[in-house]
């Protein structure tokens, strides 16, 4: 009674302000109906500009009679306009401001709007402009990552690092804002690619869509929020065929190949590429049994050589049958076939660090893996602009085999020889019906229903060598098969509405869910998720927000699976704990967006109150082997700020910095260990881009990354820097990168561990883990069919007039 109090209370609240806004937009008075709508653009790109401000000014005395910001697809429309001259001003962060004089004679009247970049002169014939490289709205950031050529060569996995508030840990998962709870899409779908994003190439990628504080309308999965890839769709206005190729030592090769030819009606994207690359990672444990007098410390060194081979293909169709419908199909597919030497050496030691006794493991290792991913759209637009109903559909497989073939030495003994065969058969499909009905120019209300299934099924089994009996034999005790089913129906209800300078997002979803673990142990339960997002323009150079919502984060198949398909490590183990529940966030955040002359950026503070938390630990079953588990805490709180800067001090050189720092407490206990922790860390990217001529430029990336305190224990500060240099040639149509990763070679991953054993004694494990990351990558990139900028004489300001008059 107590939650559905509390959350009652915010619908109230939610309701009120509703009805109060709707109050005072309706009781304007008519004085004349005469009607100025048109719509607000980039003057390069074309794009659209969501929520610019329009402004109605008397051309008599300068007073101003109406402000409005625009919609989300930057249309604006003033309603009950006198007849008579007046001034019409558009403006948009980090753009000039477009000032026009206007006489208004007839009913209708349409001005559309095409605003250009600050810091570019439009003095001269040439206009040249360029988005920001960090762009914040009310609702997510955006970060253009295909102007970072640093990234060139690259994976999606390597273009993470450069993301603010974003790392990469020891195991390879994404953390965001200090949290491993994030939920990753690919063009606004959850697609099984999203787990192998070393698959998906960063040449392919146009930008990352950060939103940390999702309204209604999004699933509510995902503590620190969502991270959207967006993949290149062929959306520049104009025919093109590109090539890319990547040559790097150590051995790496990649090449892709895009085409896109858009019509009046139709637009078709296809990209497709190959990428093999080696690889070697090397693992250092050592663990001392400090307090246990009959054990042993233990040594591991651990080396694995790779092979990596990766094809991607992305292709999309979209085709305007009318101005009211619209179709669209995309098919993404990935295949890898992975190959790999691992040596694993094993040391047990006495207390001065002799040797007592040793093995060696050997395993040859193949990966075969597919992916396909499938979406199909429809949209009918209303007569009314604003209104429409999309409708999409999505589907998503993964099929992989893993085979490993193990040789086990202990001393001077026959190898044991060991198969293990590791099969997964992942099937996630999606549909959605959203509508979108404005009730005027300030008022947007949003409705929809989503059903979310995944069927995912993981199938381990071994077969082990029989000397006596000359024959393979399958291990029955090792077998298993855990499969995992989740069914999610939800609704969603969301408002925009739009003052002079105020802006209000709010709404709420409803998740009805129930899953099954191996046809047993359903759970079926419903939810309820609200969200409040504000915004105040104080002036043009402030803009204040605000947020509230409510999310889970739903154990995974990882974390639930009570089986162990990981036996090429006897020492470290992972098992899940099919036991575990879902954890629940209350998210609150504060902030301001800036933007003055020469920088703009966003600061934020931001905190989390976590019920149910979910932690990964390691548990020590005996004096030697570790499992990787998960458990449920009692409670953990996070609070953190961000902050992301953009500064251009010459028209040469231009600085992007982001940073986040946070302060966590967790509380809980499993087995022997009680943990009352809390901690503090910070990273920070620093992306320095330098343009010496119009051809020719340099792009230097920092990242560092603190200790990093948890319940595993803590691990060890991170830091690398990547460095590009490009050139235009062939009549700009050309272009040579060449880049290195990776500079000084200090990209290391390190954890250390103290903790109790299930013998009630203390020990102590060292983990050091390094991938090879140094990286020397040549890359040209050709644009078979690319036109030249149009030079353009200005007469006056950016503006069409209207014609629909």
């Amino acid at each position: 009674m107590l939650i559905q109090s509390f959350y009652m209370k915010r619908i109230f609240i939610v309701i009120n302000i509703t009805i109060l806004l709707i109050g005072e937009l309706f009781s304007i008075p008519v004085i004349n109906n005469c009607i100025i709508n048109g719509t607000v653009k980039d003057s390069i790109t074309g794009e659209n500009l969501p929520f610019a401000t329009v402004q109605l000014f008397s051309q008599k005395d300068s007073n101003i009679l109406h402000g409005i910001l625009a919609d989300v697809n930057g249309n604006y429309r003033i309603n009950n306009v006198k007849y008579g001259k007046y001034k019409l001003i558009a403006s948009y962060m980090g753009y000039n401001k477009n000032v026009i004089t206007i006489d208004i004679q007839t009913k209708k009247n349409k001005y559309d709007f095409l605003l250009t970049q600050k810091n570019f002169s439009l003095s001269g014939i040439e206009v040249i402009s360029e988005r920001n490289f960090i762009e914040k709205n009310i609702e997510k950031t955006t970060v253009n990552v295909s102007k970072n050529t640093t990234l060139t060569g690259g994976t999606a996995i390597d273009l993470m690092q450069t993301l603010p508030s974003v790392d990469v840990d020891i195991e390879g998962n994404i953390n965001y804002r200090g949290s491993d709870k994030v939920i990753i899409l690919l063009n606004g779908e959850k697609s099984e690619l999203i787990k192998s994003l070393d698959q998906i190439p960063a040449d392919m990628i146009e930008k990352i869509e950060l939103i940390n504080n999702p309204s209604s309308k999004y699933e509510a999965e995902g503590m620190s929020g969502i991270i959207n890839i967006v993949l290149k769709s062929g959306n520049t206005k104009k025919n093109r065929t590109s090539l890319v190729l990547n040559i790097a030592y150590p051995k790496t090769l990649g090449f892709s190949v895009g085409y896109s030819k858009i019509s009046k009606k139709t637009t078709i994207f296809v990209n497709a590429g190959f990428n093999h690359k080696t690889k070697y990672q090397t693992k250092e444990h050592l663990r001392k049994n400090y307090e246990n007098p009959n054990a042993f410390n233990y040594y591991q060194f651990d080396r694995q050589d790779k092979n990596l081979n990766n094809i991607f293909v992305n292709t999309s169709f979209k085709y305007a049958i009318n101005k009211k419908h619209n179709f669209g199909f995309s098919l993404i597919s990935s295949k890898k076939f992975n190959s790999a030497y691992r040596k694993i050496n094993y040391k047990t030691q006495n207390e001065i660090g002799n040797t007592e006794t040793f093995s060696l493991k050997e395993i040859d290792i193949f990966l075969d893996n597919f992916i396909i991913d499938g979406n199909v759209n429809y949209r009918y637009n209303f007569k009314n602009k604003g209104q429409f109903l999309k409708i999409n559909f999505n589907y998503s497989l993964l099929d992989q085999l893993n085979k490993m073939e193990n040789e086990f030495f202990y001393e001077n003994n026959k190898p044991e020889l060991q198969n293990t065969f590791s099969e997964q058969l992942n099937n996630k499909t999606n549909f959605s019906l959203n509508y979108s009905y404005p009730i005027n120019d300030s008022i947007l209300f949003e409705t929809g229903y989503n059903f979310n299934i995944k069927d995912l099924l993981n199938d381990f089994y071994s077969k082990s060598y029989n000397y006596n009996s000359i024959n393979w034999t399958d291990d029955k005790d090792l077998a298993n098969k855990f499969n995992y089913i989740q069914q999610i129906n939800s609704i969603y209800l969301n408002m925009n509405s739009k003052l002079k300078f105020f802006e209000i997002q709010a709404g709420i979803r409803t998740e009805h869910t129930n899953n099954s673990q191996n046809n047993k142990n359903n759970k079926e339960y419903i939810d309820f998720f609200p969200s409040v997002n504000l915004s105040r323009k104080l002036n043009n150079n402030f803009t204040i927000f605000s947020s509230y919502n409510r999310r889970i984060n739903r154990p995974t198949i990882k974390m639930l699976n009570p089986f162990t398909d990981e036996y090429a490590d006897i020492l470290n183990m992972h098992k899940g704990n099919p036991d575990l529940n879902s954890e629940y966030v209350n998210s609150y955040e504060i902030g301001n967006r800036f933007i003055f002359n020469k920088f703009s950026g966003f600061y934020s503070v931001y905190f989390r109150d976590i019920k149910k938390a979910i932690s990964r630990i390691k548990s020590a079953s005996n004096d030697s082997a570790l499992f990787v588990s998960f458990i449920n805490l009692d409670k953990a709180k996070l609070l953190g700020g961000e902050l992301a800067i953009s500064y251009k001090p010459y028209n040469w050189w231009s600085i992007n910095i982001s940073s986040n720092i946070f302060y966590s407490n967790l509380n809980g206990e499993y087995e022997n260990n009680n943990i009352n922790n809390s901690k503090i860390a910070w990273n920070a990217n620093v992306l320095n881009k330098f343009k010496f001529s119009k051809d020719f430029g340099l792009h230097l990336s920092y990242y560092y990354r603190s200790k990093l305190p948890s319940v595993m224990g803590t691990y060890l500060e991170r830091y690398y820097m990547d460095i590009a240099i490009s050139k235009k040639i062939m009549n700009k149509n050309g272009q040579l990168i060449f880049k290195i990763s990776d500079v000084f070679n200090t990209y290391l991953f390190g954890l250390d561990l103290d903790a109790i054993d299930n013998n009630n004694y203390r020990y102590f494990q060292k983990n050091r883990r390094k991938n090879e990351s140094r990286y020397f990558i040549f890359s040209f990139i050709y644009n078979i069919n690319k036109k030249e900028q149009k030079k353009k004489k200005q007469k006056g300001n950016f503006f069409l007039n209207g014609f629909d008059k």
